[in-house]
């Protein structure tokens, strides 16, 4: 909200734990001239996780896999790595997704998704963490799920309002 207060153009979002290369930002900003939101991807690209531990491989896929599945998106919406230009994306259907907390990135994604936002994704080479641990609890994971399959079936049984 407060980057629109401010009439900011454009909003990149990342983590801070050393995963997010700023590297990537130029080519976030020069992408987003053409779409509405330009997010990266860990599956483009083969080995892009190749240092993570393989039972974080493992659940990022699967939830990749999960949410792209049941949500009808082909992006890797769960990352936090993002751009968005404000001049076109209404606030409004930003800050419609529900969820403050982790499901809060493949919800936004899906909303600006049904209403026909222009999206895009790049590759991106996301070493594992350097900085700090992970902040996500066993409750977080579980809300999580449960949470999908609300989406999941307000979705399949058209209740899911996307004015």
């Amino acid at each position: 909200i407060w980057s629109y207060k401010k009439n900011y153009k454009i909003i990149i979002t990342m983590d801070t734990d050393g995963t997010h290369d700023p590297k990537y930002i130029k080519f976030l900003i020069e992408k987003l001239k053409n779409f509405d939101m330009v997010v990266t991807s860990r599956f483009l690209e083969k080995n892009s996780l190749e240092d993570w531990p393989l039972f974080r491989v493992f659940l990022t896929t699967l939830r990749h896999l999960t949410i792209s599945l049941l949500l009808s998106m082909p992006y890797d919406s769960s990352g936090a790595f993002r751009c968005i230009n404000c001049k076109k994306v209404a606030l409004s259907d930003l800050i419609s997704a529900k969820n403050d907390s982790y499901a809060y990135f493949w919800e936004s994604i899906f909303i600006l998704h049904k209403k026909k936002y222009r999206i895009t994704q790049i590759p991106v080479q996301l070493p594992y963490r350097k900085i700090g641990s992970s902040k996500m609890s066993i409750k977080d994971i579980f809300f999580s799920i449960y949470y999908l399959m609300i989406v999941f079936l307000k979705k399949i049984l058209g209740k899911y309002n996307f004015k």
